[in-house]
């Protein structure tokens, strides 16, 4: 009886820490997740941390999240995704929602299967999410369907120009508004402005829920060390408060899996009121120009929501190399 299969719910944390370590997962597991584990004999086998938010936007009710997740045996895997979901709905959540570790401010959905050559070859790059290929068809195995999708697009020719750039300076000049690099001494500063300026334009995000400043600094500033400050481009209005910006870096990644000299457009932001003016356009043509400006090869476009305004944005330049999807456990 060895090999018979033990689910162990409110497991050690470290003990789950350790196993997703060994699976490639670096992220810690948050304090207030409750850790669960499959074994088999003294083997742990798979793992997972499932938290319950009831403070997501647009979102009715508490909502389950399982995260953290890794598994080296199928039949291990699926059957603790099953037991994991189905303790969240019948102890009063409404849905369960996964891959998350705790919010979509940390590391959340699943790389999915490539469609295409081109797709599989592109090296991983410094914040996207990794996993085995394999870790979504537990997940459908286990009852869960996909209900987000994402993508990463990169441009790899980068003398083309966006259309929709040119117009704008023009307009956004008019407007009274300023792009400056960040100014790397005033980096915590700078930071709470653009958490403040995140919080107001990511509300009607799937899955959003707000976290304070401390929190925020706390992810950005071990990101200090890598940064070139003229790929942090903010725009600020004639008052000199933040109403748009680019936050953007070189991978640091791109070498070591021999594709050096990859940009990351991880974030672009732009003002509610402003949208409309081309400032988007505007940020993310300067990250191109200052790519070429630098010597860099490639700009990647990362994780964009399918239907967001950047994705339409980047089809005009930047082809698909990577796409993401994250579930929901249909299974009642």
């Amino acid at each position: 009886m060895t090999n018979a299969l033990q689910i162990v719910r409110h497991a050690s944390p470290a003990e789950l820490d350790e196993f997703l370590l060994a699976q490639g997962q670096l992220e810690p597991v948050e304090p207030s997740a409750e850790c669960w584990l499959a074994r088999r004999g003294a083997a742990v086998v798979a793992g997972l941390a499932t938290y319950r938010r009831d403070d997501f936007r647009g979102v009715a009710g508490e909502c389950g999240l399982i995260g953290h997740f890794g598994a080296c045996d199928a039949d291990a895997a699926v059957a603790l995704l099953r037991e994991a979901a189905a303790t969240l709905v019948r102890e009063g959540a409404t849905r369960v929602i996964g891959p998350m570790n705790g919010s979509t401010w940390a590391r959340y959905r699943f790389v999915s299967a490539a469609s295409s050559p081109a797709e599989a070859s592109e090296p991983p790059y410094l914040s996207e999410p990794t996993n085995s290929l394999k870790y979504p068809e537990y997940f459908e195995a286990a009852g869960f369907v996909p209900i987000v999708e994402y993508e990463s697009r990169i441009q790899r020719d980068l003398t083309i120009v966006d259309p929709k750039a040119a117009p704008a300076v023009a307009k956004v000049a008019d407007a009274g508004i300023r792009i400056e690099p960040l100014a790397i001494d005033r980096f915590v500063e700078v930071l709470g402005e653009i958490h403040a300026l995140s919080l107001e334009s990511f509300v009607d995000n799937p899955y959003y829920r707000p976290i304070d400043r401390e929190e925020f600094l706390a992810m950005y500033t071990p990101m200090r060390p890598i940064l070139d400050p003229d790929f942090v481009q903010l725009a600020r209005d004639a008052s000199g408060a933040l109403v748009g910006f680019v936050f953007a870096f070189v991978d640091p990644l791109g070498a070591a899996h021999g594709a050096p000299g990859r940009v990351v457009l991880k974030t672009l932001v732009t003002a509610p009121a402003l949208r409309g003016l081309g400032l988007g356009a505007l940020l993310v043509d300067r990250t191109r120009s200052l790519a070429v400006a630098k010597g860099h090869r490639a700009v990647i476009h990362a994780l964009m929501h399918v239907s967001n305004v950047s994705k339409r944005m980047s089809e005009r330049t930047a082809s698909r190399f990577r796409r993401y999807v994250l579930y929901e456990w249909a299974t009642r």
